[in-house]
């Protein structure tokens, strides 16, 4: 921080830096293991062999997940969350509607 700032840095400052990134960093194990059990139904329904460590793609997944606010990148189909978007109702417009 110091090289960056060029500033003295509080040791609480840095402790409360470090807090905040420990959180961060419980979250993406925790959302890891649900990639990888993600990856594991894929396989199981095609029939190939399960996955038991998690790899690169998982915490990269995971960090993905987390940041599009728990929406995963996989579509329903593939075992990722239903993405809700509200469809407008679109009316007629009233121009131009009578006829000659």
């Amino acid at each position: 921080m110091r090289d960056l700032t060029n500033r003295d840095i509080e040791k609480r400052a840095v402790m409360e830096f470090i807090s905040y990134f420990e959180k961060q960093i419980d979250l993406v194990i925790s959302q890891s293991v649900k990639e990888l059990d993600k990856k594991n139904r894929l396989c199981e329904i095609q029939g190939l062999r399960q996955k038991q460590r998690i790899d690169r793609k998982c915490v990269r997944e995971a960090i993905k997940t987390i940041n599009n606010n728990g929406h995963s990148s996989l579509s329903e189909r593939t075992g990722g969350m239903i993405q809700k978007v509200k469809k407008e109702s679109k009316k007629h417009s009233q121009e131009n509607t009578e006829v000659a």
